[in-house]
């Protein structure tokens, strides 16, 4: 797919436009331009969630309209990741200690010198809101305070919102070269290169922490330049991709290393790239996961007229599913509401939960005991996961950036299982149990998934239904492992980042199929696991799945999850013999990993050899 170049030279034509426009367009815009996608669940911050003081409130100023509307909003990306910006808010606004001057000029005469305070920055170094003397108004301006006084930081407080989104999002998911004061300054050209290379993007300069950054766009790229006493850096490029931000680091001719690039702290998962579905019988996965028993005319599953029943307007219908009996009935319509019956109770009743922010494209339901869960997947391809007897979780199941085609679960030999097809031919299947997943690259096309008890998936695509018989020990190989994660203790042990809640998790990441994922995994368990000074006793338990994943040869993070091993034989004496107790744990497993010497792969043996020095008698 060819990557669209947005000029962010254009922003300040964009910023007029918005006139007119939905208010909340040009934030939505902006969030989807540097990666960030709708997490499809429900806010996991709301309101009332920040700040809340009972002094200092003047309840009876109206709440702007904008402020009420952007909590409300899908669009309000700090409810859903409040860490992508390091704020706190206020709800409702409270009064700051510090009055508008009068002679600001922000307010008249007879005006009221308040300001309502919304927001904070991380370590309350400052504050922003609107004028209590415009809090009847929509769509407010928003002061900031700097050195004992107030100043205009944003023309209305939908700007602002959206400028906020503008400082913090590109450092997140894009690429950043940063430059400081001192090698500006030695070339005072830098600063007329950028004037007179790249437009202004309309917006007032940035005063957080006293920066005073006046901002540039460029193709795929922003550049701020920071003006004020507060500026650590006077000039921070944020780019889209790491082209764009070497031709804006060359045009202002400033000199980098490749240390100095700092790459995403977060990529989406990227899509497959899979041709049409062409199963054959007799056709097997590689490592033996699946087999085709057999290729037959297309099977569509049948529509339950009582399911069907439950969405009024029948135009909006998309999904229908049904439990044996049938006992309960499940469907999901264009509106992304899920609607469900029990039909077994006395009085039956339907549940009307909307779910989704997308079409509902798929739904599956699954009994298990005396709970019964429903699976919905929509268009934006969203996995909601619930029980009819609590509240859905607030984050999705699962989630990719292609739209679900079908779902379907069973009660497998292993226990309860799911199955989802995405548009871009992925197939993934979890054991609901262990929370294991294999993913399948079946093949764009397919229109139905059927999921039996004795492991057989059905997949049908336009021409014919093929049965696959899933091996269920090699889809799973980890299965076992990520159970046995389950049974230590691990918020009662450290690591050297804190208590170990976050190891097993992990853990299972390294086991992924995705390299980017196992890698990062690796990396993670790195910093919270690797140190020579303190042994961490979160390390000891760690080892023996570590080692189990090690010898996996389909694991994607082979030379470096090696080395990890190797490091954690690289501890001095630590209180109490942990480092004694993390020593001997690697040890112990040595004779296991010493198969690697002869392994093909250089970086395998170099870590292998770097494993047994560790290991040698001290």
């Amino acid at each position: 797919m060819t990557h669209e170049i947005i000029d962010y030279g254009q922003f300040a034509d964009r910023l007029g436009r918005q006139q007119g426009r939905p208010r909340w367009s040009l934030l939505d815009e902006v969030q989807r331009e540097w990666g960030y996608v709708d997490p499809g669940g429900e806010p996991g911050h709301s309101r009332w969630g920040g700040e809340n003081q009972e002094r200092g409130i003047d309840w009876d100023l109206p709440v702007p309209q904008a402020l009420n509307e952007w909590w409300d909003s899908p669009l309000n990306s700090f409810a859903f990741n409040p860490r992508l910006y390091w704020v706190h808010t206020q709800w409702p606004p409270k009064l700051s200690e510090l009055d508008v001057d009068e002679d600001s000029g922000l307010i008249g005469p007879d005006d009221d010198d308040r300001v309502c305070v919304f927001m904070s920055e991380y370590h309350y170094a400052h504050e922003w809101g609107y004028l209590a003397a415009e809090a009847e108004l929509p769509d407010p301006r928003v002061v900031v305070s700097i050195g004992g006084q107030w100043v205009v930081q944003s023309r209305s407080l939908s700007e602002f919102l959206m400028q906020l989104a503008f400082e913090r999002m590109p450092a997140h998911y894009g690429y950043t070269l940063r430059f400081g004061r001192d090698t500006v300054d030695a070339d005072p050209e830098v600063v007329r290169r950028l004037e007179a290379s790249y437009r202004e993007l309309g917006l007032l300069p940035w005063q957080e922490m006293g920066t005073d950054a006046l901002s540039y766009g460029a193709p795929d790229a922003v550049i701020r330049h920071g003006r004020g006493p507060g500026a650590d850096f006077k000039i921070v490029i944020n780019a889209r991709t790491r082209t764009a931000l070497l031709d804006v680091a060359r045009t202002l001719g400033l000199e980098w290393t490749d240390k100095d690039i700092r790459p995403p702290a977060e990529v989406p998962e990227p899509l497959e790239d899979l041709g049409p579905v062409a199963l054959q019988a007799g056709d097997a996965d590689e490592r033996g996961r699946w087999t085709v028993l057999t290729r037959e005319y297309p099977q569509p599953p049948v529509v339950a007229g009582e399911a069907a029943a439950l969405v009024e307007e029948r135009s909006t219908l998309r999904a229908v599913a049904c439990l044996q009996g049938p006992t309960m009935v499940v469907a999901g319509d264009a509106e992304g509401r899920v609607h469900v019956r029990e039909t077994d109770d006395e009085d039956p009743e339907t549940i009307t939960l909307t779910l989704h922010r997308a079409p509902v494209t798929s739904v599956t339901c699954l009994e298990l005991a005396s709970t019964r869960l429903v699976l919905s997947g929509d268009a934006n391809g969203v996995i909601r996961y619930w029980s009819t007897r609590r509240k859905p979780m607030r984050s999705p199941f699962a989630r990719r950036n292609t739209p679900i085609n079908s779902l379907a679960a069973a009660v497998l030999p292993t226990g309860p299982a799911l199955a989802a097809a995405w548009a871009d031919g992925l197939v993934r299947v979890w054991d609901l149990v262990s929370d294991a997943v294999a993913n399948l690259r079946l093949g764009t096309g397919i229109k139905f998934l059927g999921l039996d008890t004795d492991g057989i998936l059905r997949v049908t695509d336009a021409e014919s239904t093929a049965a696959l018989r899933l091996d269920l020990a090699k889809l799973w190989p980890h299965r076992d492992l990520q159970l046995r994660l389950e049974d230590v203790d691990w918020g009662s042990l450290w690591t050297a980042r804190g208590p170990g809640h976050m190891v097993p998790e992990l853990i299972g990441k390294v086991a992924s199929d995705d390299k980017k994922t196992a890698m990062d995994a690796v990396h993670d368990l790195y910093r919270l696991l690797v140190s020579k000074e303190a042994a961490s006793t979160a390390a000891v338990p760690a080892v023996p799945f570590l080692v189990q994943l090690m010898t996996d040869p389909d694991n994607k993070s082979r030379s470096t999850l090696l080395l990890l091993i190797a490091d954690l034989a690289d501890v001095h004496q630590a209180r109490g013999g942990r480092g004694d107790a993390q020593l001997a744990a690697v040890r112990e497993a040595l004779p296991t990993l010493r198969y690697l010497h002869d392994d093909p792969e250089g970086s395998i043996r170099w870590a292998a050899n770097e494993l047994e020095q560790n290991c040698a008698p001290r």
